[in-house]
C-alpha cells in the first residue's frame, strides 16, 4: 500500500503539469480540440521492458488513451496468461493460478506540444502492482524530444522519483513505409542508458551504462476506418557485459537476448 506522503506529492506534481502546460501553447486562435479515445490490445510472447525479461511466457497487455487538445491519459496493463513462476514462486505465495491475473497496470498523464518540426513531451508515470508480492509501486517523471526529419529521431529521459532514485534514457529512431493502400510497414530501433541508482535497482550492478538495444518490426493492417490489426516482431539484448553476467546469474528470465513477437489489435473513435 502507498504511504500518504506518496500519493499528496503525486498529485501535487499532476496539478502543476495541468497549471503550467497550457503556458506552452502559442498566443494564436487554434483549433476547438476533441476528444479521442484508442483502445489496444497486443497479445505477446513475452514481456520484455528496457532490455528485461519480465514474464518468458505469453502475456496480454491491454491499453486505452484518452486525448484532448494536448493532453492524454493512458491506461495499461500486462495480464500473465500462463501459470508463469509456478516452479519458483517469483510473484506471489498462490502461483498455481497466475493465468487471466494482472501483474502491472501504468497509469500515464502525458502533455505534448509540437511547433515547427519539434515536438516536446512532459508525463509523469504511476506503476502499480497488484498480485506482485515483493514489487513495490513507484512513479517516474519524463521528457521527451522529437524532431520531424528523416528516421524520426527521439530522445526520452525517465527519472524514477520514488522507489528507485534512478535515470533511465533511450534514444530511438524509426520509418514507416505504405506498402498499399491499407498496409504499412513500421521500423523502429533504440538503445538504452541508466545510471549507477537505476542499474543496482533492477541489476545489482552500480555503474552506469548502456543497458539495452531494441529493433522492431510491425505491420499494420487497416481492417475497418476504425479498426487495425498490426503482426510485431522484436529482438532485444543487453549491452553491458557486467549488466549481462548479473542477468545470467538470475534464478529465471536469465536470457540477455530475448527475439519475441505478438499482433495488436487497435481500435480509434
Amino acid at each position: 500500500m502507498k504511504h500518504a506522503p506518496r500519493i499528496h506529492r503525486t498529485l501535487a506534481l499532476l496539478i502543476v503539469m495541468l497549471l503550467l502546460a497550457p503556458g506552452l501553447q502559442p498566443p494564436c486562435r487554434a483549433e476547438e480540440p476533441s476528444i479521442s479515445v484508442d483502445a489496444e490490445v497486443l497479445a505477446v510472447s513475452k514481456y520484455i521492458w528496457r532490455g528485461l525479461e519480465v514474464n518468458e511466457e505469453f502475456v496480454l497487455q491491454p491499453s486505452v488513451t484518452m486525448a484532448y487538445g494536448g493532453f492524454s491519459f493512458n491506461v495499461w496493463g500486462n495480464m500473465d496468461l500462463t501459470d508463469f513462476g509456478e516452479s519458483e514462486c517469483i510473484y506471489t505465495s498462490g502461483c498455481d493460478d497466475r493465468a487471466g491475473q494482472f501483474t502491472e497496470i501504468d497509469l500515464t498523464l502525458d502533455y505534448t506540444h509540437s511547433w515547427d518540426r519539434f515536438t516536446l513531451g512532459v508525463g509523469i508515470i504511476a506503476y502499480e502492482f497488484p498480485n506482485w508480492e515483493g514489487s513495490e509501486d513507484t512513479h517516474e517523471l519524463y521528457v521527451t524530444v522529437g524532431y520531424d526529419t528523416l528516421l524520426q529521431p527521439s530522445l526520452t529521459v525517465y527519472y524514477d522519483f520514488d522507489e528507485i532514485e534512478g535515470m533511465y534514457a533511450t534514444f530511438g529512431i524509426g520509418h514507416s513505409f505504405a506498402v498499399s493502400e491499407k498496409v504499412g510497414l513500421d521500423l523502429s530501433a533504440s538503445v538504452g542508458f541508466a545510471d549507477s541508482d537505476y542499474n543496482l535497482a533492477y541489476f545489482g550492478v552500480a555503474d552506469g551504462s548502456l543497458v539495452d538495444f531494441t529493433v522492431g518490426i510491425g505491420m499494420p493492417i487497416q481492417i475497418t476506418e476504425m479498426i487495425s490489426v498490426t503482426p510485431v516482431l522484436s529482438l532485444t539484448t543487453l549491452v553491458d557485459s557486467d549488466l549481462r553476467d548479473a542477468v545470467e546469474e538470475a534464478s529465471c528470465c536469465d536470457d540477455e537476448t530475448n527475439i519475441y513477437g505478438g499482433v495488436a489489435v487497435a481500435l480509434s473513435f
